[in-house]
């Protein structure tokens, strides 16, 4: 049965869930029993336009189509990943070892720390024999870690598991804590099955990488950054695992004047190196620059001979879904793509503050900084953009509570299928889709500010 969404007011149900044409009627009866002036003009503020009439929710936006078409995505991969293990192509080999993927290099580094080898993971040679003594010899892909030594705390207890079950663990807790954010922004049950069925999903399990550690850390911030600045700021702390994905960060908490979230993302990042160097010692610490200075020169040299020496022989611009790796992919010199990068980052910098310090809606402010903080680093693959789920969420939420803008729709299903494209397409195209959701995001930002002016 279809469920009719136009409602009173000019208010619409929206994907996540429907608004009571009854209670829009009854709250606007009231206005005129009480001639209250200032609440009348709060439903101008909010962007409730009475004299036009919103757009239809599109059926496909349907709660149960949603839901439906989300867990058939679901069962598809799960069918995908149980014929690869199976055929012996994902998770362990026809030999029962272990098939080499990022997780094998996150598990392997785990293990080293676990065992008082934590400086031996910044060791090139040494990291590859840990990797090989695992997988055979020759196999292992990655000798470079970048991480800080304070990612042990999470992946030496995980390497005290066997290592399917270790690689099932993670997936599943970082998942199930993805999922939760999602949902805790939203408030409406079909944003589980669309994280589910999100090819990022896919591919973050097929590989067993941390995108979903970024976007429930990124999500649970800004959640939290209203009521709980203290919460707020150890989620980003802890976020500096990957610290590409905070430039925009404190851009945003100096805007809102946040100094209790600047002072809790300090004290969690100090606790957790102190934590690291009572675990592991000192030495891991005094590795680190160096390794991570060698895999920007892989990933972001300048010099394409660097990339044939490179230490990952798989380093291509086609993987990096960044604007850096779209300029690159298609033939741009290094300069064109620095100053392209930098002109998006510096942009998304100056976009955050305006917003930050306006009285925009807070589910606009976060999905704004949500998106621009993806855009803006120079390094990011596509399992990393697990972390769109974030802006996207934050976007329904405000669209749940104010409606939708004509062309949304269409403009959202556009994005959803070039989301699915560019998993097939060779060129690293997601940063448009991000800037183009970027934009969708600002223009509900700046309807708000002509209506509130």
């Amino acid at each position: 049965m279809r469920r009719r969404s136009l409602l009173l007011s000019g208010s619409i149900s929206l994907p996540f869930g429907e608004r009571s044409a009854a209670q829009t009627t009854d709250r606007l009866i009231g206005l005129r029993k009480q001639n209250d002036m200032s609440d009348a003009l709060d439903i101008v503020h909010t962007g409730t336009d009475c004299s036009r009439q919103t757009p239809r929710l599109l059926g496909i936006f349907a709660t149960w189509r949603m839901q439906a078409y989300g867990f058939t995505l679901v069962a598809i991969y799960a069918s995908i990943f149980l014929y690869m293990y199976n055929t012996g192509i994902w998770l362990l080999d026809n030999k029962g070892v272990p098939d080499y993927s990022n997780f094998t290099n996150m598990w392997v580094a785990g293990n080293q720390a676990l065992h008082g080898g934590a400086a031996s993971v910044y060791d090139r040679v040494e990291h590859t024999k840990a990797q090989d003594a695992l997988v055979g010899e020759g196999h292992a892909r990655f000798s470079l870690w970048p991480y800080p030594p304070a990612y042990f705390l999470i992946l030496a207890p995980l390497a005290g598991l066997p290592y399917v079950a270790a690689f099932l663990t993670w997936c599943l807790a970082t998942l199930l804590a993805c999922v939760s954010v999602v949902y805790l922004i939203v408030e409406r049950r079909p944003a589980i099955a669309l994280v589910l069925a999100s090819p990022f999903t896919f591919w973050n399990i097929l590989a067993g990488q941390s995108g979903f550690l970024t976007a429930s850390l990124l999500g649970a911030s800004l959640l939290s950054i209203e009521r709980r600045p203290v919460f707020a700021g150890f989620f980003i702390g802890c976020l500096t695992f990957k610290p590409q994905w905070g430039v925009l960060i404190p851009v945003a908490l100096v805007a809102a004047k946040q100094w209790r979230a600047f002072a809790s993302t300090a004290i969690t990042i100090a606790l957790l190196a102190g934590a690291s160097i009572a675990a592991f010692g000192i030495s891991p610490w005094e590795a680190f620059p160096r390794e991570i200075i060698a895999q920007a020169g892989v990933n972001l040299s300048v010099d394409p001979d660097i990339l044939k020496l490179a230490f990952d022989p798989r380093a291509q611009w086609q993987y990096h879904q960044t604007v850096f790796g779209l300029i690159r992919a298609l033939h741009g010199g290094a300069p064109l793509a620095w100053l392209a990068q930098g002109v998006v980052t510096l942009g998304g910098a100056v976009i955050v503050y305006v917003v930050w310090r306006s009285p925009v809606r807070f589910a606009l402010k976060a999905a704004t900084l949500s998106a621009a903080a993806i855009i803006a680093t120079p390094y990011a693959f596509g399992y990393d953009m697990a972390a769109v789920a974030i802006p996207v969420a934050f976007l329904a939420r405000d669209q749940i509570g104010y409606s939708l803008l004509r062309g949304e729709q269409t403009l959202l299903l556009i994005l959803f299928g070039a989301t699915l494209l560019c998993n097939l397409e060779p060129l690293p195209l997601e940063p448009v889709v991000v800037l183009t959701l970027l934009c969708i995001i600002l223009r509900r930002a700046f309807r708000y500010s002509a209506i509130s002016t």
